[in-house]
């Protein structure tokens, strides 16, 4: 109506201004027509009746009209907004399914109008409330606003049970978490702050499912709700099952079965957006870190390099760290004779770092050392990859390190060669490295290099 109100004003503008002009009686005339038609178009459209409101100041109201009244015991009809069409994508099918499953908790106390009331059962659209009021003056036929406050939600990772696409289960997770988190209607838990509390409490991500441990993490994450789900391939389509469940009373509040279209979901490898996990005290914590020994290859002949994770060495505040044993051989293998001796320690996830700016780190080595550290990154559309780099030196005590990554630079030689385009594509990060080569210490050298408390900023 706005636009069309401006587009009104602006002819009739123009109208003005042609009569303004005119130095004849008919004047008056064209004033006069063109008062009437702006006022006609502006009374033309009805005003259009306003829909449910939604979130403000971490609240958001639906209407509801009251059906029943017996005491303190009201049953209302709730107006829900609908998120999607039907010919919506499966990832916001999803998401519309656990906003309109969770709007109101059993158990839970919320206002309507000026009365607070809690929610006794639910079914469907329709509640059964208790006032706690004393005495109210609601009666059948009303229409009162009823608000809830947003929930915070833990998201358990999904999983594949069937097909091969393991990778998939974190694209629908991600993007059912980026659509409930925009909603207004949740507070997202991160999913490092989920493994903390699955560590503290000792349960692997399958052990989260019994109802004591379901009320233990809800407790200590603050989460009023779990999500957990399944994918499976079936035929030309995605099965995907969700199950939302309440941490107070362990109870499923919502089951979902959704199917959609296998060429709906991204099919180029699934890349990490969360933040780095910031210690190695945990039990899954090295999980993302390439770890072992290996002998000769990169590290030359009568050379190794030996990563695990030293529980008798963490940085400040940690008690453990991820250390490399290493040993610079006297020579190259005939098989890496091209490429300089080298020991890495490396983290493996592809990431997305588009929304980081660098990263922190602390480290240590047995004596002074100069160490590189490197991110690869990847071309779309081509197998091409860039090296950027950047050099610094660790001593036998722990320092805090931090890296922006528009302090990098590209190892122009092999750019060069490949004709890549020279440009840092941090949403395209193949693997993150911390190298001890033949470039910045000699052959021959053995030391021991400790890592801790890695995160992006």
């Amino acid at each position: 109506m706005i636009q069309r109100t401006y587009r009104n004003l602006t002819g009739n503008m123009n109208i003005w201004k042609c009569a303004m002009k005119s130095k004849t009686g008919k004047t008056w005339t064209f004033l006069l027509s063109a008062a009437a038609v702006f006022l006609f178009s502006c009374a033309s459209e009805p005003p259009k009746s306003p829909g449910p409101t939604f979130p403000l100041d971490n609240r958001f109201s639906l209407p509801a009209t009251i059906l029943k009244v017996d005491g303190p015991m009201l049953t209302l009809e709730v107006e829900k907004p609908h998120l999607s069409t039907e010919d919506a994508k499966l990832a916001i099918k999803l998401a519309q399914g656990i906003i309109e499953s969770s709007y109101f908790l059993e158990g839970k106390s919320t206002t309507l109008g000026p009365h607070t009331v809690e929610i006794v059962r639910i079914s469907g659209n329709r509640l059964l409330v208790r006032i706690k009021d004393k005495e109210h003056a609601l009666v059948m036929g009303e229409t009162h606003d009823i608000y809830l406050q947003k929930k915070i939600i833990a998201i358990k990772d999904f999983e594949v049970i069937r097909g091969t696409g393991k990778d998939l289960g974190k694209y629908v997770q991600e993007d059912v978490t980026t659509i409930l988190a925009s909603s207004g209607h949740f507070s997202v838990v991160e999913r490092t702050k989920l493994k903390t509390v699955l560590t503290e409490l000792q349960l692997a991500q399958a052990g989260i499912m019994h109802s004591t441990h379901i009320k233990d993490v809800g407790r200590l994450l603050g989460a009023d709700l779990i999500l957990t789900g399944t994918l499976a391939a079936i035929a030309e389509e995605w099965n995907v099952n969700l199950r939302l469940i309440d941490t107070e009373t362990a109870l499923i509040v919502a089951a979902l079965n959704m199917a959609g279209p296998l060429h709906e979901l991204k099919t180029e490898p699934f890349r990490e957006i969360q933040n780095i996990s910031g210690s190695f005290d945990g039990e899954n914590d090295a999980t993302e870190w390439l770890m072992g020994k290996i002998i000769n290859q990169r590290a030359g002949k009568g050379g190794f390099q030996n990563v695990y994770v030293d529980a008798g060495q963490g940085a400040e505040g940690t008690k453990k760290s991820l250390a490399m044993d290493f040993k610079l051989g006297k020579q190259r293998t005939q098989k890496n004779r091209h490429k300089p001796l080298q020991a890495t320690m490396r983290n493996t996830v592809k990431r997305d770092l588009s929304n980081y700016s660098g990263i922190s780190f602390t480290m240590k080595g047995s004596f002074d050392l100069t160490v590189t550290f490197m991110l690869i990154d990847g071309e779309k559309n081509s197998t091409n990859r860039e090296n950027w780099l950047k050099n610094f030196t660790v001593t036998q005590d722990w320092q805090k390190i931090n890296i922006p990554f528009n302090s990098l630079a590209v190892q122009k030689g092999k750019a060069e060669m490949l004709h890549t385009n020279h440009i840092l594509d941090l949403d395209r990060i193949e693997m993150i490295f911390w190298i001890i080569s033949e470039k910045t210490a000699k052959r021959g050298t053995k030391a021991t290099l400790w890592l801790d408390e890695v995160s992006l900023y």
